[in-house]
């Protein structure tokens, strides 16, 4: 790791700290972003620097950074189902309304999914949306 720096979760404020990181660490070889925002912005600093051959990662599993890995810019992102944690917590709420249990355990997880060129086409609004293939 050649350093670390927050973006404040900013596209802009990520471009410009992109920048800056390709001053002091010109050989950079990837970079990994807390969020899909400030991945677009890493990307675009990189753009304009000519680096398209660095490694941007992102963070969350937006439409806008799914479409930027169909296109061959970010190279993988990690979808956060936060679609699926809302229908759980729906679903969840309604059984200990009801019943007065959720018949689950307190701490849950929902498995995170990598998103590659492969399958970036198969989800849309943080949740899968039915396609089956990216061809």
């Amino acid at each position: 790791m050649v350093a670390q720096q927050t973006a404040n979760w900013s596209q802009t404020e990520a471009y410009s700290v992109m920048e800056s990181l390709l001053q002091a660490n010109p050989d950079v070889k990837g970079v990994i972003c807390g969020n899909d925002t400030m991945a677009l912005g890493a990307q675009a600093a990189l753009n304009a620097a000519g680096m398209s051959d660095v490694i941007v990662v992102g963070f969350d599993g937006s439409d806008d950074v799914n479409i930027s890995i169909m296109n061959g810019e970010i190279d993988a992102g990690a979808l956060q189902p936060v679609a699926e944690l809302a229908t759980q917590a729906v679903v969840q709420a309604d059984a200990f309304i009801t019943s007065g249990s959720t018949g689950k355990p307190e701490k849950q997880t929902i498995d995170m999914v990598l998103l590659t060129p492969e399958n970036a086409c198969q989800y849309t609004g943080f949740a899968p949306n039915g396609k089956t293939s990216c061809k």
